[in-house]
């Protein structure tokens, strides 16, 4: 079996760049990826990404979460080389596609991508699971972090945080250092500590931890510090 990634990234609302390296170049006849949206406004607000696969040579096929005629597979071929689920509400997927059927997808050596927010359904919080990360159970809770937050001129509620704690590897993130941080604002998943495959890609700092910013903590956080996982990777 060859090599394949599975990237959840927390946030649906900030992508990171070098999720447009997340397609391995070396293959270029594998490049049919259907794109699962929960709206197809998606395509407009995340058009830069889109392009940027596009560019490389990626054929994307564009389909609502729940449109009752998509399918992974026809006559026992796949169809697509890369699925990417930008549907975090979806509550059922549509056609033959459920859980089962993405995680036999992932495991044939396919590439999958997850970008899941605050409205994350039970659905892509399992698919996640399946693959050894688990978001924040907390539907209310988001990133905060009162000393890595991103400066503006209304601070806010700390939601919107910078990081640049990234994996130092040339394999994952490219050999060019990326310089900047990144703004990141979503919800936070931790790793399933005996699955040895699935990485920390960019974590939180060590002032960070995840809540409802809008309540006042009562009891202590469940994640917190490096421990939170903005974007992750399952090889």
């Amino acid at each position: 079996m060859g090599k394949f990634w599975v990237i959840f990234v927390a946030s649906i609302s900030i992508l990171l760049p070098f999720l447009c390296n997340s397609f391995s170049p070396e293959t270029p006849t594998d490049r049919r990826v259907l794109v699962l949206l929960d709206d197809f406004a998606v395509k407009s607000s995340h058009s830069s990404y889109f392009n940027s696969l596009k560019l490389r040579g990626f054929d994307l096929d564009f389909k609502l979460a729940d449109d009752p005629k998509i399918a992974l597979q026809r006559y026992g071929q796949y169809l697509y080389d890369a699925l990417i689920l930008f549907c975090p509400s979806v509550e059922r997927f549509g056609g033959s596609v459920d859980v089962a059927a993405i995680i036999n997808f992932v495991d044939s050596g396919h590439d999958l991508i997850i970008a899941a927010d605050v409205n994350a359904s039970d659905l892509i919080r399992e698919v996640a699971t399946e693959c050894g990360v688990d978001f924040d159970e907390d539907p209310s809770a988001m990133v905060i972090d009162h000393t890595g937050y991103a400066v503006s001129e209304t601070e806010g509620d700390h939601t919107l945080i910078a990081s640049d704690d990234f994996i130092k590897s040339d394999v994952i993130i490219g050999s060019k250092k990326i310089e900047a941080p990144v703004l990141f604002q979503g919800i936070g998943h931790s790793l399933n500590p005996v699955n040895s495959l699935v990485l920390k890609v960019l974590s939180a700092s060590p002032s960070a931890y995840s809540a409802n910013p809008l309540s006042k903590l009562s009891t202590p956080p469940s994640l917190t510090g490096s421990a939170i996982s903005l974007v992750s990777v399952v090889q």
